[in-house]
């Protein structure tokens, strides 16, 4: 671990080991005084690395809450050097992102703030391994935030996705996967690089009406059902792919939780637009960031 001191919190590099023994790297965010009674597992989108979310989670930190931000088994800093130009050949699933690599960073940082109230803030994807976690890392998780997340039924997605979408999930998608050993994402400017493994079953979900928990619902949708935790979904008006009917089909997912919808609309803002990332970053900290400490 090391650990540096910044805006008067403390910023630390982590590496934490999931229980199949892959090793995540990951960054820690907490304020250098006061006693920490709220932490949160800021999740990111697919493909989206933890150092995007920096700027979010040295705000939070200074407002008295404890961070983790984590990457990804395949992604980001947790990418092994050996697979730098190519997933091929790399075991990497949405359900394994889900059962390891998350469940690990929520048991951790359980285990560090035991008394603590875990909050998991996630962004897109994020918001999705809550429900496919293990049942002891579902058991620390105290409250949901999901930000521009949904189901990801491709028809459902806002226009300017959608109208990629058959690009990923019908003839070329599929075809790459196979061409290459790994869906080469970065390469042709859509979403990121998958293992071909995450990235079949992804297409098989996302051409799904129901998603995951309808195209595996002995296993996926049972799984969604554990979740009792009460969630907020922040659903953003002008985001390009998750549209309002995204997200309340992701709230229908997590059928046993409180659920409550909040849309905002970039121009009560006073912002010309926020999109399906923009929330996150760092020119918007005062006119949205505020709307995180109103849910948490």
């Amino acid at each position: 671990m090391t650990a540096i001191e910044v805006n008067k919190i403390q910023v630390s590099s982590e590496t934490i080991v999931t229980a199949d023994g892959f090793s995540l790297c990951a960054t820690m965010y907490f304020p250098l005084a006061g006693s920490i009674k709220k932490i949160i597992v800021l999740a990111g989108a697919l493909a989206v690395p933890m150092r995007f979310y920096a700027d979010c989670a040295t705000w939070l930190a200074q407002q008295g809450y404890a961070v983790v931000t984590f990457d990804l088994r395949g992604m980001g800093a947790s990418r092994p050097t050996q697979f730098a130009k190519s997933l091929r050949g790399f075991d990497g699933d949405f359900v394994t992102w889900a059962e390891q690599d998350f469940s690990a960073v929520a048991l951790w940082m359980r285990a560090r703030y035991p008394e603590a109230a875990l909050t998991v803030v996630g962004h897109s994807l994020g918001a999705q391994h809550v429900g496919m976690c293990t049942t002891m890392a579902l058991a620390c998780i105290d409250r949901i935030v999901a930000v521009g997340s949904g189901a990801g039924y491709w028809r459902d997605w806002a226009a300017p996705t959608r109208r990629v979408a058959p690009l990923m999930f019908y003839f070329p998608g599929p075809l790459l996967c196979h061409l290459f050993g790994y869906f080469p994402g970065a390469r042709f400017g859509m979403v990121g690089d998958i293992p071909k493994a995450g990235m079949l079953r992804w297409i098989k979900w996302c051409r799904h009406p129901q998603f995951a928990w309808g195209a595996e619902p002995d296993s996926i949708g049972v799984a969604y059902a554990r979740v009792t935790a009460p969630i907020v979904a922040i659903s953003i008006t002008d985001d390009e792919a998750m549209t309002l009917q995204c997200t309340e089909k992701l709230l229908s997912g997590y059928k046993n939780a409180p659920r409550r919808l909040l849309r905002v609309d970039p121009a009560v803002y006073g912002l010309k637009r926020i999109g399906h990332i923009g929330f996150f970053r760092a020119q918007y900290q005062t006119a949205l960031w505020p709307i995180l400490l109103d849910v948490l």
